[in-house]
């Protein structure tokens, strides 16, 4: 069965039809992919769902790693690493965190599975349109998969002090963690959204949907959306505005996050202060180059080129910049796709942190340096969702 849709990234409406296994289908505007059905499928999707949400409880609950010192066993939890940034004095960081590596993945399998579930029984709702719509919105903030890197980038580092064993939990981490890509490979998010019909079929001329991309009967902004029930607007509102505020926000507060420490170890009362670069730095040193290269890419390279393009974005639709439309709308997609990948040197310090409170010998502490770079990366992922790429093709005029 065809349905008819709007690009989310540049508004073009078109008519998709059922795709046979193994099409891919983009748009005749800006070339995004509306729909890939090669290696999709709602029974796997729905087996790994239901197995991600079964790990996560093993994998919060057993010890991630553990060290033994000087007689002393040492077991890293992540409710630990966050109670001791609590401790320390983050509290909104430890929040942040505790968000998105404890809190959310159990509401974005939870939901994702109860979805999957009731369509494949026959048991839909009015329910599911929302309920997925939200397990969507959330796979961004979701990050089992980021979190097993910062395990690995954790393990590396601790072992090149100290003895380091992986333990049950960190087994489940990984498990979870690669199920969790494996979710998002086989999820068919068109044939989702296809099975789940609107109460009425809807004339196509009306306001179009950016959470399921159905254009409705709908023309008054503000009014629900009839298959997801999301709110209605002809653009993002303040969109430029929202997104310009925080862009400057990461740009104030990036050389803090950089050039103050992220953590300072005690070692028999005397501070020394951990930067990105020396995690970049030890890393190397114990022939690490792999995770050496994720860290500069993710926590340096990454957050920067973040803010240089969502600047660039955001010029050219005041500029009503025709040029190199397609390109900035692959730009867009790709900023708003990795910017979750630069939590990896925050789940580090979450990792070890536990790891390494051996009394008066050797203590971990949060420093300021991570405070900044949690903002920063928050910022610029909360800017890439407010901005707007249909606003780019609407100030140059292009037709749809």
């Amino acid at each position: 069965m065809a349905d008819v849709i709007a690009c989310p990234d540049c508004a073009a409406v078109q008519r998709l039809p059922g795709l046979r296994r193994g099409g891919v289908v983009q748009c005749r505007r800006c070339g995004s992919t509306l729909e890939r059905s090669n290696g999709r499928s709602l029974d796997a999707a729905l087996a790994c769902a239901i197995a991600t949400f079964l790990l996560l409880f093993p994998a919060n609950l057993l010890p991630l790693m553990s060290v033994s010192l000087l007689g002393s066993d040492r077991a890293s939890r992540l409710a630990a690493g966050v109670a001791l940034m609590w401790q320390q004095g983050f509290m909104l960081m430890a929040i942040v965190v505790a968000a998105q590596a404890v809190v959310l993945p159990f509401f974005r399998f939870g939901l994702l599975a109860s979805v999957l579930a009731a369509l494949r029984l026959g048991r839909a709702g009015p329910w599911v349109g929302i309920g997925f719509r939200w397990s969507e919105r959330l796979d961004l903030w979701a990050m089992p998969d980021v979190f097993l890197i910062g395990l690995f980038v954790g393990y590396g580092r601790v072992r090149h002090s100290l003895p380091v064993q992986i333990e049950a939990g960190g087994w489940c981490v990984i498990g979870a963690a690669f199920l969790t890509m494996v979710t998002r490979a086989s999820l068919d998010r068109r044939t989702i959204w296809r099975l789940i019909e609107p109460p009425e079929m809807v004339a196509p001329s009306g306001l179009a949907c950016t959470s399921c991309d159905l254009v409705t009967d709908q023309h008054e902004p503000g009014s629900r959306c009839p298959r997801c029930r999301a709110r209605l607007w002809p653009r993002k509102p303040f969109s430029i505005m929202r997104t310009a505020a925080l862009v400057a926000t990461g740009y104030l507060l990036y050389p803090v996050a950089n050039i103050y420490p992220m953590s300072i170890a005690v070692q028999l009362g005397s501070p020394k202060p951990h930067t990105i670069f020396d995690g970049v730095q030890e890393l190397i040193g114990a022939n690490l180059w792999p995770l050496a290269a994720i860290i500069f890419m993710t926590s340096i390279g990454i957050p920067m080129l973040k803010l240089i393009g969502l600047t660039w974005l955001c010029i050219s639709v005041r500029r009503k910049s025709r040029w190199a439309l397609r390109t900035k709308t692959r730009v867009y997609r790709v900023i708003h796709e990795i910017g979750r990948w630069s939590n990896v040197d925050i789940y580090t310090i979450v990792v070890f942190l536990p790891l390494m409170q051996v009394g008066q010998l050797v203590s971990i502490h949060t420093a300021t340096g991570a405070a900044a770079f949690l903002a920063v990366v928050v910022a610029s992922m909360v800017a890439a969702r407010w901005f707007d790429p249909r606003l780019m093709w609407d100030a140059a005029g292009e037709p749809r």
